[in-house]
Protein backbone atom coordinates (compact mmCIF):
# COMPACT_ATOMS: atom_id res chain seq x y z
CA UNK A 1 0.00 0.00 0.00
CA UNK A 2 2.01 2.92 -1.23
CA UNK A 3 -0.66 5.45 -0.19
CA UNK A 4 -0.34 4.37 3.44
CA UNK A 5 3.45 4.40 3.36
CA UNK A 6 3.54 7.83 1.70
CA UNK A 7 1.12 9.35 4.21
CA UNK A 8 3.13 8.06 7.17
CA UNK A 9 6.42 9.18 5.61
CA UNK A 10 5.08 12.72 4.97
CA UNK A 11 3.44 13.02 8.39
CA UNK A 12 4.46 16.01 10.48
CA UNK A 13 3.08 18.33 13.13
CA UNK A 14 2.96 21.13 10.56
CA UNK A 15 0.89 19.03 8.13
CA UNK A 16 -1.55 18.14 10.92
CA UNK A 17 -1.86 21.72 12.21
CA UNK A 18 -2.39 23.16 8.72
CA UNK A 19 -5.03 20.54 7.90
CA UNK A 20 -6.77 21.15 11.22
CA UNK A 21 -6.84 24.94 10.77
CA UNK A 22 -8.11 24.64 7.18
CA UNK A 23 -10.84 22.21 8.25
CA UNK A 24 -11.87 24.44 11.16
CA UNK A 25 -12.01 27.58 8.98
CA UNK A 26 -13.89 25.88 6.16
CA UNK A 27 -16.33 24.27 8.60
CA UNK A 28 -17.11 27.67 10.07
CA UNK A 29 -17.66 29.13 6.62
CA UNK A 30 -19.78 26.22 5.36
CA UNK A 31 -21.81 25.26 8.45
CA UNK A 32 -21.84 27.97 11.14
CA UNK A 33 -22.13 31.34 9.48
CA UNK A 34 -25.37 32.14 7.64
CA UNK A 35 -25.17 30.58 4.20
CA UNK A 36 -26.28 27.74 1.97
CA UNK A 37 -26.29 25.11 4.72
CA UNK A 38 -27.99 27.17 7.41
CA UNK A 39 -30.77 28.32 5.06
CA UNK A 40 -31.43 24.76 3.87
CA UNK A 41 -31.27 23.40 7.42
CA UNK A 42 -33.73 26.02 8.67
CA UNK A 43 -36.16 25.26 5.83
CA UNK A 44 -36.08 21.46 6.09
CA UNK A 45 -35.38 21.02 9.83
CA UNK A 46 -33.77 17.57 9.37
CA UNK A 47 -31.78 17.08 6.20
CA UNK A 48 -31.18 13.46 5.13
CA UNK A 49 -27.41 13.60 5.68
CA UNK A 50 -27.84 14.60 9.32
CA UNK A 51 -29.60 11.41 10.39
CA UNK A 52 -28.02 8.04 11.08
CA UNK A 53 -30.07 4.91 10.51
CA UNK A 54 -32.52 4.18 7.74
CA UNK A 55 -35.26 6.74 7.35
CA UNK A 56 -36.96 5.71 4.10
CA UNK A 57 -39.15 8.78 3.80
CA UNK A 58 -36.65 11.34 5.11
CA UNK A 59 -35.27 12.54 1.77
CA UNK A 60 -38.75 13.12 0.34
CA UNK A 61 -39.93 14.86 3.53
CA UNK A 62 -36.88 17.12 3.70
CA UNK A 63 -36.92 18.01 0.01
CA UNK A 64 -40.64 18.78 0.23
CA UNK A 65 -39.94 21.35 2.95
CA UNK A 66 -36.98 23.05 1.24
CA UNK A 67 -39.07 25.25 -1.04
CA UNK A 68 -37.03 28.30 -2.06
CA UNK A 69 -34.03 26.94 -0.16
CA UNK A 70 -33.69 24.09 -2.70
CA UNK A 71 -31.12 26.07 -4.69
CA UNK A 72 -29.14 26.69 -1.48
CA UNK A 73 -29.21 22.98 -0.77
CA UNK A 74 -28.06 22.08 -4.28
CA UNK A 75 -25.20 24.58 -4.06
CA UNK A 76 -24.29 23.21 -0.64
CA UNK A 77 -23.81 19.73 -2.09
CA UNK A 78 -20.96 21.18 -4.18
CA UNK A 79 -19.64 23.23 -1.23
CA UNK A 80 -19.60 20.04 0.86
CA UNK A 81 -17.00 18.37 -1.39
CA UNK A 82 -14.05 20.49 -0.17
CA UNK A 83 -15.25 19.84 3.40
CA UNK A 84 -15.15 16.09 2.73
CA UNK A 85 -11.62 16.42 1.37
CA UNK A 86 -10.42 18.59 4.27
CA UNK A 87 -12.02 16.29 6.84
CA UNK A 88 -10.36 13.23 5.30
CA UNK A 89 -7.04 15.10 5.02
CA UNK A 90 -7.08 16.11 8.69
CA UNK A 91 -7.94 12.60 9.88
CA UNK A 92 -5.22 11.19 7.61
CA UNK A 93 -2.65 13.70 8.89
CA UNK A 94 -3.49 12.93 12.52
CA UNK A 95 -3.44 9.15 12.23
CA UNK A 96 -0.28 9.17 10.08
CA UNK A 97 1.46 11.45 12.58
CA UNK A 98 0.59 9.11 15.45
CA UNK A 99 1.79 6.06 13.52
CA UNK A 100 5.06 7.79 12.60
CA UNK A 101 5.93 9.21 16.01
CA UNK A 102 4.90 6.06 17.88
CA UNK A 103 6.80 3.91 15.36
CA UNK A 104 3.71 1.87 14.51
CA UNK A 105 3.95 2.23 10.73
CA UNK A 106 4.59 -1.49 10.19
CA UNK A 107 1.73 -2.68 12.41
CA UNK A 108 -1.83 -3.47 11.33
CA UNK A 109 -2.80 -0.08 12.80
CA UNK A 110 -1.56 1.44 9.52
CA UNK A 111 -4.81 0.26 7.92
CA UNK A 112 -6.63 2.90 9.98
CA UNK A 113 -5.51 5.23 7.19
CA UNK A 114 -8.17 3.60 5.01
CA UNK A 115 -10.91 5.18 7.16
CA UNK A 116 -10.51 8.67 5.65
CA UNK A 117 -10.65 7.19 2.15
CA UNK A 118 -13.88 5.38 3.01
CA UNK A 119 -15.22 8.58 4.54
CA UNK A 120 -14.37 10.62 1.45
CA UNK A 121 -15.80 8.09 -1.02
CA UNK A 122 -19.03 7.71 0.95
CA UNK A 123 -19.39 11.50 1.26
CA UNK A 124 -18.96 12.01 -2.50
CA UNK A 125 -21.49 9.28 -3.30
CA UNK A 126 -23.91 10.67 -0.70
CA UNK A 127 -23.58 14.22 -2.06
CA UNK A 128 -24.18 13.06 -5.63
CA UNK A 129 -27.31 11.13 -4.63
CA UNK A 130 -28.65 14.03 -2.56
CA UNK A 131 -28.01 16.50 -5.37
CA UNK A 132 -29.74 14.27 -7.92
CA UNK A 133 -32.73 13.62 -5.62
CA UNK A 134 -33.14 17.25 -4.50
CA UNK A 135 -32.86 18.43 -8.11
CA UNK A 136 -35.56 15.96 -9.19
CA UNK A 137 -33.16 14.10 -11.49
CA UNK A 138 -33.84 10.79 -9.74
CA UNK A 139 -36.63 9.70 -7.36
CA UNK A 140 -36.24 10.68 -3.70
CA UNK A 141 -37.76 7.38 -2.58
CA UNK A 142 -36.98 3.72 -3.06
CA UNK A 143 -33.53 2.55 -4.18
CA UNK A 144 -31.93 6.03 -4.52
CA UNK A 145 -33.07 7.00 -1.02
CA UNK A 146 -31.88 3.68 0.39
CA UNK A 147 -28.50 4.07 -1.34
CA UNK A 148 -28.19 7.59 0.08
CA UNK A 149 -29.01 6.33 3.56
CA UNK A 150 -26.40 3.56 3.22
CA UNK A 151 -23.76 6.13 2.17
CA UNK A 152 -24.78 8.42 5.05
CA UNK A 153 -24.36 5.59 7.54
CA UNK A 154 -21.01 4.49 6.10
CA UNK A 155 -19.84 8.12 6.11
CA UNK A 156 -21.01 8.60 9.69
CA UNK A 157 -19.33 5.43 10.94
CA UNK A 158 -16.06 6.19 9.14
CA UNK A 159 -16.12 9.81 10.38
CA UNK A 160 -16.79 8.86 14.00
CA UNK A 161 -14.22 6.07 14.12
CA UNK A 162 -11.71 8.13 12.14
CA UNK A 163 -12.13 11.14 14.43
CA UNK A 164 -11.69 9.03 17.57
CA UNK A 165 -8.58 7.41 16.10
CA UNK A 166 -7.26 10.81 14.99
CA UNK A 167 -7.73 12.25 18.46
CA UNK A 168 -6.06 9.25 20.09
CA UNK A 169 -3.19 9.45 17.58
CA UNK A 170 -2.60 13.17 18.16
CA UNK A 171 -2.77 12.89 21.95
CA UNK A 172 -0.41 9.89 21.91
CA UNK A 173 1.96 11.64 19.49
CA UNK A 174 1.96 14.76 21.67
CA UNK A 175 2.77 12.76 24.80
CA UNK A 176 5.50 10.82 23.00
CA UNK A 177 6.94 14.05 21.57
CA UNK A 178 7.00 15.70 25.00
CA UNK A 179 8.64 12.69 26.59
CA UNK A 180 11.35 12.59 23.92
CA UNK A 181 11.86 16.35 24.29
CA UNK A 182 12.61 16.05 28.00
CA UNK A 183 14.48 12.74 27.86
CA UNK A 184 18.17 13.02 28.59
CA UNK A 185 20.40 12.14 25.63
CA UNK A 186 22.26 8.86 26.11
Amino acid sequence: MTFISRMIEKASWLRFIVSFVLLFAYSYWAFIRPGFWTRAQEAAAHLPETLQGFHDEQPALAFGKLGEATSDYLIFQAVDIPFAFLNAAMITAAIALGLKILKLAATPLRFLLLLPLILFAAEIAENALLFLMAGDYIPDRGAPATAQQVMTNIKGAAAMLGTVCALAAVVSAAIASLISLFRKPA
